[in-house]
């Protein structure tokens, strides 16, 4: 894998859709919605892992508690499978997330990385990594960044 791309900070522009994000992220050219569906239905690589935790950036424990066990992702990358359905679903998940909470928080380099791994009342006292272990955590997390993104404190 060419780590030389993984290396430079992802560029954020105010404009760029959430889509756009997340193919950034995840190391794919995705613009929208259909793009990122069309590339779910061909599966994801381990490499969209790596860029992801490059990105994020997610710890060991965190990637594999949010998209699968260690020796399953490095069983998959040895062995060039493509990701299952599932585990392309967790990752897009994290990247989503992610990518919305750099869009909220564009003025502030590296805030988001950090927000994202604070507890918040509003989840329970959980971290929103922490809550992206489910999809119902990841919309009450975009919630609370919408909230923010409206000018509502969480």
């Amino acid at each position: 894998m060419n780590t030389a791309l993984l290396d430079r900070p992802p560029t954020t522009q105010p404009d760029e859709s959430v889509y756009t994000l997340i193919g950034i992220i995840l190391g794919l050219k995705i613009r929208s919605e259909v793009d990122l569906i069309d590339r779910l239905e061909k599966g994801l690589t381990s490499a969209a892992v790596q860029h992801l935790r490059a990105r994020a950036p997610l710890t060991d424990a965190e990637t594999f508690q949010l998209i699968a066990p260690r020796r399953t992702l490095a069983r998959r990358e040895t062995s060039g499978q493509r990701l299952t359905p599932e585990e392309a679903d967790r990752t897009v998940r994290v990247a989503r997330v992610t990518a919305r909470a750099q869009q909220v928080f564009a003025g502030q380099p590296g805030y988001a990385a950090e927000w994202l791994r604070e507890p918040k009342s509003a989840l329970g006292d959980r971290t929103p990594l922490q809550a992206l272990a489910t999809e119902f955590g990841a919309l009450a997390v975009e919630e609370v960044l919408v909230g923010i993104e409206h000018g509502m404190f969480a």
